[in-house]
């Protein structure tokens, strides 16, 4: 990979807005174990602009969200290559080569980086020189992204499997059969696997037995990953509808019908629960009891699962935009064009939010 071809700014250039906490990672899919896709540890939140201070070119359609993790910046592309950029220059420090495309998002923990690809494998890599420490094979392509808690990996399948892999050996501890294929990335609280699959239902099962505790049967299928907050799970689906489960009653509690396909993640911000879907629009609803709270619309399709730092929100659009929303109000505070539609969820850093589009691109904003 090139250098950057676009340096609109110096990388020293200060963030308008000051944050005196140490630099955070965001070393997985929507950040963290809960998959809120939310940033936190600091004292205050980053301030952007959205200007553009670089730009790197793979030139192979992206539609891998990228992790963050001690100032590189991880993600795969559709050619099968597994990158990791230094951020502070542009370069590949390495690169890995798979078999088939890759969507899955990584998951970075201890200096090991866990990535799936369409080539039917899990990858274990050392997240400092790409080399490979262990792979485990499926019989089927693999789009989920990766769940670690305590030692074990969690991924499904399009074999229909949901699976728990060792950390240390990469052998299997088990695997639960789903009656379909498992596109959607699970989610692991409290010693329970929450992933749904696509004939339209949600599991949760119990992450050291891989056992059924119980399930949900919803009106289309679920691709995204859920997200838990608050003793809540909250899962999205085609049916066009954002359900809302309290998981000690084991029960859904309320349900949105968004009336279009959705297939972002949903995001827990404060109070609020926050979707895209294909009509364009990005809805905010009451995280307690799913009340409507605001609607904003770009009229283009919207797969980019958003984020958020403090009260505003970062999310891509087929637009070939990113927007940044007000949590409180949904008021667009601005928007920058890039070449291609923005497909996967934004990273949020204290230094910049990090953006890949499906033609090939990676962007830094500030």
């Amino acid at each position: 990979m090139k250098k950057f071809i676009c340096a609109v700014f110096a990388m020293s250039v200060l963030l308008a807005s000051q944050c005196s906490a140490v630099a955070q990672d965001w070393p997985m899919f929507r950040n963290n174990g809960q998959r809120t896709g939310t940033m936190q540890g600091l004292s205050a939140a980053p301030r952007f602009n959205g200007k553009i201070a670089w730009t790197v070119r793979t030139h192979h359609a992206i539609e891998s969200s990228p992790a963050f993790y001690k100032n590189r910046l991880y993600f795969g592309t559709q050619e099968g290559v597994f990158h990791a950029v230094d951020t502070a220059t542009g370069d590949d420090a390495w690169t890995f080569e798979t078999d088939n495309w890759i969507t899955s998002s990584p998951a970075i923990v201890n200096g090991r980086v866990y990535v799936c690809g369409y080539d039917s494998r899990l990858y274990c890599l050392n997240a400092d020189t790409g080399e490979l420490i262990w792979k485990f094979t499926t019989s089927g392509g693999i789009m989920t992204s990766p769940a670690v808690a305590d030692d074990a990996v969690y991924f499904g399948s399009n074999d229909g499997y949901v699976y728990a892999v060792s950390l240390k050996t990469g052998w299997q501890k088990w695997k639960f059969k789903t009656d379909a294929a498992v596109t959607g990335s699970p989610v692991v609280a409290d010693g329970v696997v929450y992933v749904g699959n696509r004939n339209c239902k949600m599991f949760a099962i119990d992450a050291s037995t891989g056992k059924q505790k119980w399930r949900a049967v919803v009106g289309g299928p679920i691709t995204a990953a859920p997200a838990v907050s608050n003793g809540l799970l909250y899962f999205t689906s085609q049916d066009g509808k954002i359900y809302c489960a309290r998981i000690k009653h084991q029960a859904i509690i309320w349900r949105y019908d968004a009336k279009a396909q959705i297939e972002t993640s949903p995001l827990v911000c404060g109070d609020k629960v926050i979707f895209g879907d294909i009509s364009g629009k990005v809805t905010a609803l009451d995280a307690q009891n799913g009340a409507k709270k605001w609607v904003f619309n770009d009229n283009r399709s919207i797969f980019s699962s958003p984020s958020a730092a403090g009260n505003v929100i970062y999310v891509g659009s087929d637009s070939e935009k990113l927007f940044a929303v007000n949590a409180d109000t949904g008021q667009e505070m601005w928007h920058i064009r890039f070449d291609s539609a923005v497909k996967t969820s934004p990273v949020i850093t204290e230094k910049a939010i990090y953006v890949t589009t499906s033609g090939g691109s990676v962007f830094a904003v500030r």
